[in-house]
């Protein structure tokens, strides 16, 4: 049977506003009666019944995550860095994806208008006009991740893909690679527009033309990318590319299973590269050059910000803040080792 506040003020003989003043964190308590109280609390097993509280500050401490996947590698971290700060702040995850069966419209519909959520999060490739429209009249907060939206209704954390793939292509250019395929992410996604741009951009600055037979579009799949490395390597030997720039790193470990089935070795038939620097790319062999996201902070940040939006700073919203990316080398495109145990 659950505990009540009346109970705990009967065993601390102390009237139910001033265990109501303790357990809120509100209010003037003498020290003493409030470590009274707060041990009473834990002693009886207290748990707080979060929907008369809802109904009492007209909050669910409840955060919605739209994002559009759940079971892929980058997206699992940061979920768990999401979870991990609003557990700190004392809130809850209401997640869905946007590849479920439902849209995002629906969800929007359902965590905004439903009142089920303080706040939401949004990484969606996608955000078109009506549900522009949806945020931008709603009255929670919102943040979006890397969403190419007006941005004056809500905070926006974006990625510095365009620079990343610059940085990425630069080095493979050093290496003294010249035949350069590129297998891009679906298109409509900023993510890997942004990535692409990169790519096209540096082989340009480098003088490098880009042979358009090189260039193959994937969907951030593992089977995407398995695919698009066997078309690449049955291409004639005059057109083979040296290196293959994959737009995520999970399309990249797709072509490290396909070079296994094929006895292909990187980087001594070809060179790859990555982009978003999973866990899993760490502890492949070779291990995996690529780029670095800052997941961890993109989860962290966008948690911290909408629990400030929630709690009435108003004046953030606007804000828009770029994440830097880095580049992260490793033995597949042709460096020597030189990760440290600490880098896993």
């Amino acid at each position: 049977m659950s505990v009540n506040i009346h109970e705990i003020a009967r065993r601390c003989n102390v009237s139910i506003a001033t265990v109501s003043r303790v357990l809120n964190n509100k209010g003037p308590v003498k020290p003493s009666t409030r470590e009274k109280v707060l041990q009473v609390a834990r002693e009886m097993n207290y748990r707080p019944n979060s929907s008369a509280r809802s109904l009492s500050t007209r909050k669910t401490d409840t955060i919605g995550v739209i994002l559009p996947e759940l079971v892929d590698e980058f997206f699992m971290s940061l979920i768990h860095e999401l979870d991990e700060v609003a557990h700190k702040y004392g809130k809850y995850l209401l997640i869905s994806s946007s590849h479920s069966s439902r849209n995002d419209m629906e969800t929007i519909y359902e965590f905004m208008a439903g009142g089920r959520v303080d706040g939401i999060i949004i990484m969606a490739p996608k955000i078109n006009k009506q549900i522009q429209n949806i945020l931008k009249n709603n009255i929670r907060p919102v943040v979006l991740l890397n969403c190419d939206v007006p941005h004056n209704y809500a905070v926006r954390i974006k990625i510095d893909n365009y620079h990343g793939a610059r940085s990425v292509t630069k080095h493979l250019i050093e290496h003294g690679y010249k035949r350069i395929a590129m297998v891009k992410g679906p298109s409509g996604n900023q993510d890997a527009e942004s990535r692409w741009n990169g790519f096209m951009q540096e082989m340009e600055a480098n003088g490098l033309a880009v042979n358009e037979k090189l260039i193959l579009e994937g969907d951030f799949t593992l089977r995407s990318g398995y695919y698009a490395f066997l078309r690449l390597l049955n291409m004639d030997s005059t057109e083979k590319p040296e290196a293959i720039f994959f737009a995520n790193d999970m399309m990249a470990l797709g072509a490290y299973h396909a070079a296994h089935v094929l006895k292909i070795k990187f980087p001594e038939d070809i060179a790859v590269v990555g982009f978003d620097d999973i866990f899993t790319g760490r502890i492949v062999h070779p291990g995996l050059t690529t780029v670095h996201m800052p997941i961890s902070e993109m989860g962290r940040k966008s948690m911290e910000y909408l629990i400030k939006l929630i709690e009435g700073e108003e004046e953030l919203i606007g804000h828009e803040e770029v994440l830097s990316t880095g580049l992260v080398i490793r033995e597949s495109c042709g460096c020597t080792q030189n990760w440290l145990p600490g880098d896993i």
